[in-house]
């Protein structure tokens, strides 16, 4: 018999060689370990220079084989490389990888009290590993990693596994595991120390704290910690420790320590396509303005068919964590091939996330407009109206990466009942719904990407024209003209919709880290009702170029109609930052 003892973190072995060469043959492997034998004896060193060094290489590959063949339960194996009389050999290792060793017992010992539910979960964890299983070093490592993990998970911070013990026969190829744990004090959780209450109120604190004083210790709080603290924007760095000594409650606290970072940011960015035209937008933003976690953002954009500016206020965590207050004030000119629009709207809302991917919010809006619509211009004044409403929206999405999804889904549903003065008092409810779908097509370089909206107006006409209806151009149906997939009076001038349909589907092809291409296809229209939109539905097909520098894609797409009308263009470009949606 021989004892050995294998430590949690040993070499792990890649797949794939990537291009690079394996510099030895070798005889001798079982089945089905030629690959991670490739994997790992690939390198891109230049040839040997000497006979010495070319000894000395193939001795480190003989190591690292037996390294692999020993994490793959074969214990005893051994590899020999031959004698190199020159460096025009191609080194040869001879591996001898006997009999696989095979697991027989599986146990721990542990130090210390333990309670009772958390022992039956480790007696249960250690039967992973069967008897008769073969002796490989990452089943057995998985395993110690999972018993430390439902340690914490029931209370014991501090846990540990100092080592495995692994108690080898090489005369009956049998492997015996005793997993020694410490778990160390049962942890009950208590303040929150440490944050700097001059920069951060404590108010603002508290919110973020993720269990109440006495709570037991998981590691899922500690997380959930971190990520709330991540998402207040005012740190660049963030530390979260379990202090090992307890107060006179008995109760651990938790120490901060927390780097403040900068609290002012600009931004800007630009935009262009043939169809809105050309576009660029900046914006200012000041963090912890009161401290409170509170944000000031002023944004402007100036395009073609649109300029505005917007201050907006923003305060977190207002009774809980997530309850977000927002004010929001700003002007804007609007002049499409529908309408002309000057207004000045103020509003505010509460949004409040109900789990990690829904959050919902209410809000009240007053916006004071001038239009001046296109079917009306024949001597006819501008229209003055007032409009008060109430937008209600549910947000829903577990994509991770805004500006390049991979995985995941969003939906957005929103309905804003609202009323409009001006020449005469009406009242309305505008509904908005959509959704996103992304999915990795066998985990490979390909995105499999959809988009669909649904728009429905209930009430008369006579509301300001932007809360209408209208399809076509960027962000609705590439390859068309903005606005041009709308309604039309008997003078052929556009109007506002009171249904709208548009559908993207995208195959995104990630070619390199810099570099990748799309191929899309969007359906749409804007009418009156259901029917006439999905009778009037008009489709293009395209081609997009992708440019990823580091903080999302530069996209370029070219879109074309299918059967092009008469007066259609044949082509059109688009130039922006982040996927289409």
């Amino acid at each position: 018999m021989s004892a050995c003892s294998i430590i949690p973190g040993g070499k792990s072995i890649s797949a794939g060689t990537n291009g690079r060469q394996v510099p030895v043959v070798f005889d001798g492997l079982p089945q089905g370990l030629s690959g991670k034998a490739n994997s790992a004896l690939a390198t891109d060193d230049a040839p040997p220079r000497s006979v010495l060094e070319a000894r000395q290489r193939a001795g480190s590959a003989a190591d690292t084989l037996e390294e692999l063949l020993a994490s793959e339960g074969y214990l005893a194996a051994t590899v020999a490389p031959e004698m190199i009389e020159s460096v025009d050999m191609r080194p040869r290792l001879d591996v001898s990888a006997g009999e696989m060793f095979r697991v027989t017992t599986v146990q721990m010992t542990v130090t210390g009290d333990l309670d009772d539910t958390v022992r039956a979960d480790l007696e249960t964890a250690l039967k992973t590993i069967a008897p008769g299983a073969p002796a490989r070093t990452s089943d057995i490592e998985a395993l110690g990693d999972n018993l430390i993990s439902k340690l914490k998970a029931g209370g014991y911070a501090f846990a540990e596994s100092p080592a495995i013990d692994v108690l080898a026969s090489r005369q009956d190829k049998t492997v015996e595991l005793t997993y020694a744990l410490q778990p160390g004090a049962f942890v009950r959780l208590g303040d929150m120390v440490g944050a700097d209450p001059a920069f951060l109120d404590q108010k603002a604190i508290n919110a973020l704290q993720t269990w109440k004083r006495g709570d037991t210790y998981s590691p899922e709080k500690i997380d959930q910690l971190r990520t709330r603290l991540r998402s207040t924007g005012l740190y660049n760095a963030i530390g979260v420790e379990i202090s090992r000594t307890p107060d006179a409650d008995g109760f651990y606290p938790v120490t901060l320590t927390l780097a403040q970072g900068k609290l002012r940011s600009v931004g800007a960015g630009v935009t262009a396509s043939t169809t809105d035209g050309v576009g660029a937008d900046a914006f200012w933003e000041r963090r912890n303005v009161t401290g409170a976690g509170d944000t000031i953002r002023i944004q402007s954009e100036v395009a073609t068919i649109a300029r505005n500016l917007t201050a907006r206020y923003t305060r977190p965590n207002i009774g809980r964590f997530g309850r977000t207050f927002t004010a929001e004030a700003g002007v804007r000119d609007e002049e499409t091939d529908a309408y002309d629009l000057q207004g000045v709207k103020v509003g505010a809302s509460l949004s409040q996330p109900l789990n990690k991917n829904l959050t919902v919010s209410a809000g009240a809006t007053l916006d004071a407009t001038r239009i001046d619509e296109l079917s009306l211009r024949s001597g006819i004044d501008a229209r003055d109206q007032l409009t008060l409403s109430f937008p209600l929206t549910a947000i829903y999405s577990t994509v991770k990466q805004p500006l390049d999804p991979q995985a995941g889904n969003r939906a957005f549903v929103g309905v804003e009942p609202g009323v409009s003065v001006g020449d005469n008092t009406v009242g309305y409810t505008r509904i908005l719904l959509t959704g996103s779908t992304y999915h990795k097509i066998a985990d490979g370089p390909f995105v499999a990407a959809v988009r669909a909206e649904l728009g429905a107006f209930v009430g008369s006409n006579s509301v300001p024209a932007d809360r209408l209806f209208f399809a076509g151009g960027g962000g609705s149906v590439r390859g068309f003209e903005y606005q041009s997939l709308s309604p039309r009076d008997l003078n052929g001038d556009l109007i506002g919709g009171r249904s709208l349909f548009d559908l993207s589907t995208e195959l995104r092809w990630r070619r390199s880290a810099k570099h990748g291409y799309v191929l899309f296809v969007d359906t749409g229209a804007a009418a009156d009702s259901v029917d006439e939109t999905f009778s009037d539905l008009r489709s293009s097909i395209g081609v997009g170029f992708r440019y990823y520098p580091g903080f999302g894609p530069i996209r370029i797409d070219i879109a074309t109609p299918l059967d092009r009308r008469d007066g259609e263009d044949p082509v059109h470009f688009y130039i922006s930052i982040g996927q289409s949606f």
